[in-house]
């Protein structure tokens, strides 16, 4: 409920100043979050014949947090969760007016930590977790944020220098060129 809130909440700040592709994408970082979400977060499993075989196995919420980050090496895991967060970075970019490497840096790190901690709360109130919190996880996250603002900066930097002829003001063109990517 809090993440679809949050979602709303910045969809709606996203197109208040009116322009319809930062209502569209804006849209699409609610449609992100929420998918997002349904991977990292769901499903919410309150069982209580669960809990209990934990606990009979003698389970410990410490039993679920990795500390030390890539001790087994860099695996598919943390590609695809530096890979789940790329969109993260170039949707960021796009709805808000002006986003430097460094507005990036913190909503990545912010958007990563906020996924563990919650799964963290999740497993607490549970009494198990099928998931490990995992600060591989939040590195990964930072790291396809990052990519994601890159991307988008080296494509709004690109059509900054190539305006062609005939370009409408409103036009998808026109929003992503107005963006100010700072480094």
């Amino acid at each position: 409920i809090l993440i679809l809130s949050a979602a709303i909440w910045l969809t709606a700040f996203a197109v208040k100043k009116g322009s319809i592709w930062k209502y569209v994408f804006g849209a699409a970082f609610t449609v992100y979050l929420m998918c997002a979400a349904s991977i990292t977060v769901f499903p919410i499993q309150f069982s209580p014949t669960i809990r209990a075989i934990f606990a009979e196995e003698g389970w410990k919420i410490t039993d679920c947090i990795v500390l030390v980050p890539f001790k087994d090496g860099i695996t598919a895991d943390d590609i695809l969760n530096a890979a789940m967060t790329v969109p993260f970075g170039v949707l960021i970019t796009l709805i808000r007016k002006k986003t430097t490497w460094k507005n990036a840096l913190a909503a990545g790190a912010a958007f990563g930590t906020a996924t563990e901690l919650l799964q963290l709360a999740i497993a607490a109130i549970q009494g198990f977790s099928f998931r490990y919190i995992d600060t591989a996880d939040i590195i990964c996250n930072l790291a396809g944020t990052m990519l994601g603002w890159m991307l988008t900066a080296l494509l709004i930097r690109f059509l900054q220098k190539s305006k062609p002829a005939n370009v409408g003001e409103k036009s998808l063109y026109a929003y992503i060129s107005e963006k100010c990517v700072k480094q």
